[in-house]
């Protein structure tokens, strides 16, 4: 029995030697990258530096306390302990953090974060069942041992979780800003669970909300505005020969048009009828792509020339179609992330709207795409809070988590919503964290108008919004909701939108 229990122990010591070794060896080779990939974590940016040198020593060292006999048990416990903290940062990941970041090297490159956590609890399950057994099987020594790894995995727990802390508070950390909370801006109106959370806003008409799907990018789904009825019509494009990887849905009523900006394609079709026929092909790539008429589209696209993001009016059916302005976002740094946003257009003005991820700034231009003004949002960050690596094959990467200051946004009728990423001053954090934060600006007075909360009792990490007419729909979860707004809201709306709506 004591030579079974041995040589049990020695192929656990083994299999952690073989798992350390490997995991270590493919770290090294990686080292530039895996470097980047635990800045990225939002776990772990604030130590970044000290994880990626302490963990490579850390692992190998383990390996050298296995191989010996006098130093083995240590070994297993720090095996244990290694094992401990993989596992709570990974199920930390899956469950509080905004985004999974990319993988850090090893075998987790061959797992999906799931399959990993599983792997990891066996693991830690294995090594202490080895150290228990390890001793002879004496009641005071098997005591002794539970008792030390109950200590160690809450000592590695708490670890996780203080870093943890310590990052959120770095990458959320407050401003110097404060709203003007508008006074019951919203009421909800309808409620429906559509039973999958992958739908998107692909448009909304007079009578109609049009969803696309992310798992199912040939479908368009519409249900009327009380969500009473739901319809699906399958989209059918005249050629398929093509790697489609992102393909997306928009509604321009009474249009849709199907695109794929990493492929150089985009498709219009009818309301109502399945086929698809091809309006654009190889004249851009594009990031995004915004219906701004008929035929005519606003994108942003990488310029190769200028080496920066880039946006641009493609006109399909013009001899020049493409028409790029460089010179409209500038160039801080790198010229691609710190000049990120979101491209909007509002059909009621004919304006466009470019809003900044990482800084304070708004561009509102017409339908061309002129600049007629820049102007910044209440928080106080002006300068991109980020980091850029290039790496040895010339492919830049974020070094570490940047600081978002505006997540999504929609524009209509001379009004800008968007959804903030930063608590002001003077602000309830159980309520922020319970919310999200819509703050309000007016692109005709270029202004800020007031901010409202948005609830969001489910804790979901990410939510849509549309709107249109009087009221905001926003997809969260599972979930459609329809919103009607506050007087306070929609006197703002520019005077003549209600009939341009009903004109369509």
């Amino acid at each position: 029995m004591k030579t079974l229990r041995t040589r049990f122990i020695e192929i656990v010591s083994y299999f952690f030697i073989l798992l350390f070794c490997y995991a270590s060896i493919s770290k090294i080779m990686d080292f530039e990258n895996f470097q980047i990939q635990i800045a990225q974590s939002p776990l772990l940016s604030a130590f970044s530096n000290v994880i990626s040198y302490g963990i490579l020593v850390i692992e190998l060292a383990v390996c050298i306390l296995l191989i010996f006999e006098k130093t083995r048990k240590i070994g297993l416990y720090f095996s244990f302990v290694l094992m401990v903290l993989f596992t709570v940062y990974i199920y930390m990941i899956l469950n509080y953090s905004e985004f999974i970041p990319c993988s850090c090297g090893g075998i987790l490159e061959k797992m999906d974060w799931k399959t990993h956590l599983i792997f990891n609890i066996a693991t830690v399950i294995v090594a202490a069942f080895t150290i228990v057994l390890s001793p002879d099987p004496k009641r005071q020594e098997i005591f002794k041992s539970v008792s030390l790894l109950f200590v160690l995995s809450v000592v590695s727990c708490s670890a996780i979780i203080l870093m943890y802390r310590q990052s959120e508070f770095m990458i959320k950390k407050e401003n110097n800003f404060t709203r003007r909370f508008l006074q019951h801006p919203i009421t909800e109106e309808k409620r429906s669970n559509l039973q999958i959370n992958s739908y998107y806003f692909a448009g909304i008409s007079k009578d109609s909300v049009y969803l696309g799907n992310y798992t199912a990018p040939f479908l368009l789904t519409s249900t009327d505005l009380n969500f009473k009825a739901i319809k699906e019509q399958k989209i059918i494009p005249d050629r398929y020969d093509f790697d489609f990887k992102r393909a997306q849905l928009k509604v321009n009523a009474p249009y849709y048009y199907l695109y794929d900006g990493s492929i150089p394609v985009i498709y219009q079709g009818i309301l109502g009828n399945h086929q698809a026929n091809t309006l654009s092909l190889g004249q851009a790539y594009f990031s995004q792509l915004l219906n701004i008429g008929k035929d005519a589209f606003a994108i942003s696209t990488y310029f190769k020339d200028s080496e920066k993001q880039t946006l641009g009016i493609l006109n399909p059916l013009q001899k020049n179609p493409l028409d790029l302005k460089p010179e409209i976002l500038g160039k801080t740094s790198d010229g691609i992330f710190d000049t990120d946003g979101q491209l909007h257009f509002d059909p009621i003005t004919q304006t466009a709207v470019y809003v900044h991820y990482y800084k304070n700034q708004l561009l509102v231009m017409d339908d061309h795409l002129t600049i007629k003004a820049k102007y910044k949002t209440i928080d106080t960050i002006s300068i991109p809070q980020i980091e850029v690596s290039t790496l040895s094959d010339g492919k830049k990467k974020m070094s570490k988590p940047p600081l978002k200051v505006n997540k999504k946004a929609f524009v209509y009728a001379g009004l800008l919503f968007i959804e903030s990423n930063l608590i002001g001053k003077f602000e309830d954090r159980d309520r922020w964290k319970n919310s999200f934060i819509i703050d309000v600006y007016s692109t005709t007075k270029q202004g800020y108008i007031g901010s409202f909360y948005l609830p969001n009792p489910k804790k979901e990490k990410k939510m849509q919004f549309h709107i249109a007419d009087q009221h905001l729909y926003v997809l969260t979860g599972n979930e459609i909701i329809k919103y009607r707004f506050a007087q306070n809201i929609t006197q703002h709306f520019i005077a003549g939108e209600a009939e341009n709506l009903n004109q369509e």
